[in-house]
């Protein structure tokens, strides 16, 4: 918690503590990486998969050919019913289920607004000051904040971290205003880029993933996103960080640390410490557990993407409660350790 050295308490700090109280006090296991709630409940996309749909992953043609083997490397417990895996180093996809089918993205929406601010900010040393329509809105629909308040100066690349790390919804409409004059006309660019890209399910209503039923993509499609955006070296920094110190600020003397919702994520899945080097999680009532992951396994790097998982209660162990591990962790945990068990009999790099 920040420890705010200002004499006068404005309607933004008293914001962020009601906040705080939410998420700890909050019944949602997926609070803390909870990015957005219902906008629109009645509003649905016919072709957005089932969470509950969950179907055996398609391997490539060309791949089983060649390694037999690998029709052993995706177990067929999954939870996500939309899966792509790929090769980082070679641009191949490995193994894939359902990858074309159109879904919410929830906070895998701000991959995007993170590539078209890299597109455009020409000075990540740039101090800005935070406005209040930064912030407009996203107390009422608990969308999650990179922790900033109203009048703070920060640097542009404090909301690259901010917009990615926490999965800041004001950092997200901070670079929105910035760099277009409105989250209107950024999300034209992003449409634009996705366009450039050759996504084929991917529309953007937003820049923060908060629900909307034509803020639709794939995860397909949202791997194209992250592979073109680690070819950006700022990018590829940003989406391999855990955790960040934000510097020293005109209302915080001692800044603050930002911490990945991967990290998070981490620390109930410790098998996976040091074999995930970075990410992007996301969530919504309509989205379910998405999440896309930059994985090295003896010195070779792995792109997975899923989306569309149920979340999963708090459960009792012994005498202790502790938080069970989202089906989107279980899920990666489960395609990099049978990559793993797998590699060095299929894999010869």
């Amino acid at each position: 918690m920040r420890n705010h050295k200002v004499k006068k308490k404005s309607k933004w700090f008293l914001r962020n503590t009601f906040l705080v109280l939410i998420v700890l006090f909050g019944t949602s296991l997926v609070q803390d990486q909870k990015n957005s709630e219902l906008t629109d409940s009645t509003a649905v996309i016919e072709t957005v998969s089932s969470p509950k749909t969950v179907e055996a992953l398609t391997l490539k043609p060309n791949v089983i050919e060649e390694n037999k083997e690998l029709e052993k490397l995706i177990p067929d417990t999954i939870k996500s019913p939309n899966v792509i895996l790929f090769d980082y180093e070679t641009q191949e996809i490995i193994a894939e289920k359902a990858s074309h089918e159109t879904v919410y993205p929830a906070s895998l929406t701000k991959l995007m607004t993170v590539l078209i601010a890299l597109d455009y900010i020409p000075d990540l040393n740039k101090e800005i000051v935070m406005e209040e329509e930064y912030f407009e809105g996203l107390f009422e629909q608990l969308a999650s904040i990179s922790g900033f308040i109203e009048g703070e100066k920060v640097q542009m690349r404090d909301l690259l971290y901010g917009a990615m790390l926490p999965s800041g919804a004001d950092a997200c409409l901070a670079l929105a205003h910035l760099i277009a004059g409105s989250e209107e006309a950024f999300v034209d660019l992003m449409n634009q880029k996705a366009e450039e890209l050759g996504l084929q399910q991917t529309h953007y209503a937003n820049s923060t993933g908060l629900h909307h039923r034509t803020n639709v993509s794939s995860v397909a499609d949202i791997s194209k996103i992250v592979m073109a955006g680690l070819e950006n070296p700022i990018f590829y920094e940003v989406f391999t960080t855990l955790q960040y110190q934000v510097p020293p600020t005109n209302i915080n003397e001692e800044g603050f640390v930002m911490k990945s919702t991967v990290f998070k994520n981490l620390l109930k899945s410790p098998g996976l410490m040091g074999t995930i080097i970075g990410g992007k999680t996301g969530f919504t009532e309509q989205a379910g557990l998405c999440m896309a992951s930059l994985a090295v396994i003896d010195g070779h790097r792995y792109l997975l993407v899923t989306a569309g998982a149920d979340a999963i209660p708090d459960f009792p162990v012994g005498q202790d409660r502790i938080v069970a591990q989202p089906y989107h962790m279980q899920d990666a945990t489960a395609i990099y350790r049978r990559l793993t068990k797998e590699q060095s009999n299929v894999f010869n790099h």
